[in-house]
């Protein structure tokens, strides 16, 4: 259940700035992948919500 904890609190903080991942939940594994999607790439909003993502979990 670890990894539906880590979704809750990644979309807990997505609400909080308005930038919600794509999230892919697999049997062992959970994705998630930054892009901004009305322009096509990576900005400096995707690249913020990825280091918060990574503060959480440690990385």
């Amino acid at each position: 259940m670890a990894g539906i904890d880590a979704v809750r609190r990644v979309a807990e903080r997505a609400e909080e700035v308005n930038h919600h991942p794509d999230i892919d939940i697999r049997w062992r594994t959970v994705t998630f992948a930054l892009v901004t999607h009305a322009v096509g790439g990576i900005t400096e909003n995707d690249i913020a919500m990825a280091h918060d993502i990574d503060a959480m979990f440690g990385a």
